[in-house]
């Protein structure tokens, strides 16, 4: 079988169903509650019991059978929140009850602690009092066998404390891919350094990082996440590229050296260590230099080097990648808006992702969109509070206010 030659000059779209044809969703696997947050479940969840099991108080006062009014009730006993009473109070009779503590019979009602006049072992009930009141009936809340969780449900605390209260320890979820990522060039410092001539700190690591541990939305791209930082040496970095973790992860990452020039190597090295090279560039901008390869099940990105190329692809391709691999259903979120303030200066020959912020008008409930101010894909300033990207079509010079935009919406994670 002839192997085909990488595309050049993709377009993004033709870049999705790539992935959508190339990238399968991860087997789910059942997981831990306390490593299940973040995920999505990939089944649904039934309630193992009435909820609540059985009648319980939902307030600290008085159990009683509930009569006449007014009427005085003798105190037989006591009983908390993981007690059973030793019998249930008859006529005239009446328990100290703690919220949450099971009632011991059927007709009874709660009354609140301060309506009671206490006299001695007695109280006084003041007022008619209905069966059931302040009572949390058995099976109210669900019945045995009710789906309390639906499957494609998002893991946050409040869905992972609802499994815990059915015994669903274990959940069926989605798997996370593994990331490895590595960033390259002589010229990068660490964060912590100060950088020389000719220097720039390492900020892609910080971005990615970011990025894979799924900040903005809560849900969690990927895990096992590695990072290193590779020198402009072609045979050390295939080296690294051959082990561990680069070798067994679900995606590789390379940052910088995606281009053709002399020090531009990640091509090189992953044809080398056996990838497919499906694409070589990318009809967009910022971004063009990117590339896509597969081994296997495998997907290696080769992004550009500068910061807002990295975003930009990251948010359009690598994102959609991972979440091609976690099964989820929304792999691009798009809407048409208008401009709250005209976009200036953005002719290119290529279709431009703007890097942009939704502003919603709680007054005149419209959604518009405003560009960002940005000068060029090193500019990383520019995607401070940036929650989209503005698809800018090509050879357009400028837009004015309230022209209406192609908006893509940044999933984060």
């Amino acid at each position: 079988m002839t192997e085909k030659s990488p595309i050049t000059d993709a377009a993004v779209a033709d870049v999705w169903r790539l992935l959508d044809e190339r990238v399968q969703a991860m087997e789910p696997q059942r997981m831990p509650l306390a490593e299940a947050r973040g995920r999505v479940l990939r089944e649904e969840v039934k309630a193992d019991a009435d909820q609540p099991p059985f009648d319980r108080s939902a307030m600290d006062g008085y159990a009683f059978v509930p009569d006449k009014a007014p009427a005085k009730y003798r105190v037989i006993g006591t009983v908390k929140a993981g007690e059973v009473a030793a019998r249930a109070p008859g006529p005239g009779e009446a328990l100290r009850i703690f919220t949450g503590a099971a009632l011991p019979g059927p007709g009874l009602a709660v009354l609140m602690q301060e309506e009671a006049r206490v006299e001695g072992e007695y109280i006084e009930v003041s007022r008619r009092v209905e069966p059931g009141e302040n009572v949390r009936r058995r099976g109210s809340d669900a019945r045995q066998g009710d789906v309390v969780l639906a499957a494609d449900t998002f893991l946050a605390p409040v869905e992972l404390a609802l499994l815990a209260s059915v015994g669903a320890v274990r959940p069926l979820v989605n798997a996370i891919p593994r990331v490895a990522h590595a960033t390259t060039g002589d010229e990068i410092v660490p964060p912590e350094a100060v950088p020389g001539l000719g220097q720039i700190r390492n900020s892609n690591q910080v971005l990615i990082s970011v990025l894979l541990q799924g900040a903005v939305n809560g849900l969690v791209p990927a895990q096992n996440i590695h990072q290193e930082h590779w020198g402009d040496d072609p045979e050390g970095a295939a080296a690294r590229l051959a082990a561990e973790p680069f070798a067994s992860a679900d995606v590789v990452l390379i940052s910088g050296g995606a281009s053709v020039g002399e020090h531009d190597y990640t091509g090189r090295i992953l044809e080398g260590a056996g990838f497919e090279l499906a694409v070589r560039k990318v009809n967009l901008r910022p971004g063009r230099p990117l590339i896509v390869g597969f081994r296997g099940r495998q997907i290696a990105f080769g992004l550009p080097g500068n910061p807002v190329s990295h975003f930009v692809c990251y948010h359009l391709l690598v994102d959609y990648a991972l979440r091609r691999l976690r099964g989820l259903d929304k792999l691009v979120m798009r809407k048409t808006l208008a401009l709250s303030e005209p976009l200036l200066d953005c002719a290119n020959r290529r279709p431009t992702y703007w890097p942009a912020q939704q502003k919603y008008d709680w007054t005149t409930k419209v959604m518009t969109i405003r560009p960002l101010p940005w000068n060029n894909s090193g500019h990383l300033a520019s995607l401070v509070g940036a929650t989209a990207l503005i698809v800018v079509p090509p050879e357009t010079k400028e837009l004015p206010a309230g022209s209406l935009v192609d908006t893509i919406f940044l999933f984060g994670g």
